[in-house]
């Protein structure tokens, strides 16, 4: 085995092999409890100032390897190879709700769209690094990036990342849906939020940074041209990881999923049974009092898919997928609903955000929230217009996953974000509430828009330029949900 000197004295191990699991665990074991700072032997660290640091630091300082990029798991153990990850944790919360959660999703392998087709799962190159994962978990709980330093985080464990049969069998339906999407040439239009766990997200220098991908068949093209991307399981699927290997689990609940099924097949199955049903007769099936408030269909809704008073984010499997939100939406005999779907408020964070210069749609909050974000999308349909509407007469239609195409994302949610920085940055009146608004409303691009949510007028959010506005919520018309609706139901 070939050595070279390294930092402290410490010998390099070249070939980046140890004899067992137990070597490799008794050397990071010495490592827990102190900083990265602390570890570096080589000045790795004050040199590259980056986090992709902080994994050299643990290769060089603590393992005694060399840094490497090459397409090879980083060790090799008896005759398995792993891939070691240093990511962080933080501390989300207050008082007895405070937990640990993951500060950001985990970046697996850049994928290549040109090799990608050829490939099974159990022989991908994704798979081949990604089986047999070592974490390195650290808090980075730093309130002034500025000028606390990344290096003074300490390392907290090591673990071995488990998959157990639910994980892996929605692992295996994400890399297929993103294998079928470049395959079929449609490498362009992938989105972090057309899978559960495995994400397809951007990669690079910034957003625009482009690769060969295939080309549909038929188009007349040999290749396209798509944003670059990697394999990465999201932060709410690590979330849930660290949990597991840190034994601090929150109050959640776990659907009873079968190994080897999918959510989206076993919400299927779930509600299949109850399609067509009025909700006083799904009411009356599952034994849930009778009631005309907005809340009562997600109420029968949770509990017909076993979840019974719980909400999507304390549900596992929900959470691990990012499902963020149930939206019940009912239809009337004209194919449309009455009212538009609104989602969540622009914080003034976000507000300042829009004002700065430097920013970007690519890395902006509006641009993660559509490309990161799933939605559990449940319509009714009503037998009469709104005028006679009565809830219990509704009949369920169906229920899906849905998160919005990256296609749609660039033709409707990008000109918002636009219009909302432009404005932010010239640092005039939006002329909110005098009937000249400028902010983009409900006939801007006839998609997305921004208005209030509720009556409260009163409920207010303070713009960069001094202005204060009626707190504003993101919107999608409703003619945009019906046509939404009409093409994800079977």
């Amino acid at each position: 085995m070939a050595f070279r000197k390294a930092g402290a004295g410490s010998m390099l191990n070249e070939e980046r092999r140890f004899s067992s699991l137990e070597e490799v665990t008794k050397l990071l074991i010495g490592a827990e409890g102190k900083t990265f700072r602390e570890l570096d032997e080589t000045g790795r660290g004050d040199s590259a100032g980056n986090k992709g640091s902080l994994g050299n630091i643990i290769e060089e300082s603590v393992l005694h390897y060399p840094v490497n990029s090459d397409a090879e798991a980083d060790i090799l153990v008896g005759n398995t190879r792993y891939e070691l990850k240093v990511t962080p944790l933080k501390h989300s919360g207050r008082g007895n709700r405070r937990k640990t959660v993951a500060k950001e999703r985990l970046v697996l392998d850049i994928i290549n769209y040109e090799d990608l087709p050829g490939e099974t799962f159990e022989d991908s190159r994704f798979w081949n690094k990604s089986k047999n994962i070592i974490m390195v978990y650290y808090y980075d709980d730093r309130e002034d990036k500025k000028k606390q330093s990344r290096l003074d985080c300490k390392v907290l464990k090591s673990v071995i990342l488990h998959y157990d049969k639910n994980d892996l069998a929605t692992i295996r339906d994400d890399w297929e849906k993103i294998h079928e999407k470049v395959s079929s040439g449609h490498a362009d239009q992938l989105s972090e939020s057309d899978t559960n766990y495995l994400a397809a997200c951007t990669k690079g220098v910034n957003a625009s940074s482009m690769r060969d991908a295939p080309a549909p068949s038929g188009s007349g093209l040999s290749k396209i041209r798509a944003k670059q991307r990697a394999f990465s399981f999201k932060s709410s699927f690590m979330t849930s990881i660290a949990e597991r290997a840190l034994v601090s689990r929150v109050d959640e609940y776990s659907l009873p999923i079968s190994a080897n099924q999918t959510l989206s097949e076993f919400l299927k199955e779930r509600m299949d049974p109850y399609i067509g049903e009025t909700v006083d007769n799904i009411s009356l099936r599952l034994g849930v009092p009778k009631t005309e408030s907005k809340a009562n269909k997600s109420r029968l809704i949770m509990k017909m898919v076993g979840a019974e008073g719980r909400s999507v984010d304390t549900v596992e499997q929900f959470r691990k997928a990012n499902v963020t939100k149930l939206k019940t939406v009912v239809q009337y005999p004209d194919g449309l609903p009455k009212e538009s779907m609104s989602f969540r408020q622009i914080t003034e964070e976000e507000w300042r955000e829009l004002a700065s210069f430097d920013a970007r749609w690519e890395d902006s909050f509006l641009y993660e929230y559509f490309e990161e974000n799933k939605f559990f999308i449940v319509p009714f349909e009503s037998p009469v217009p709104y005028s006679r509407h009565v809830a219990g007469k509704d009949r369920l239609a169906g229920g899906f996953l849905w998160n919005m195409p990256e296609k749609d994302i660039e033709r409707y949610v990008h000109p918002v974000w636009e219009r909302l920085h432009e404005l932010m940055l010239s640092g005039g009146s939006v002329h909110y509430g005098r009937g000249t608004n400028l902010l983009p409303g409900a006939s801007f691009n006839g998609v997305c828009h921004l208005r209030p949510k509720g009556q409260n007028s009163d409920d207010v959010v303070r713009l960069p330029n001094g202005e204060s506005i009626t707190k504003q919520c993101f919107w999608l018309d409703r003619r945009y949900v019906a046509k939404l609706i009409r093409e994800n139901q079977i």
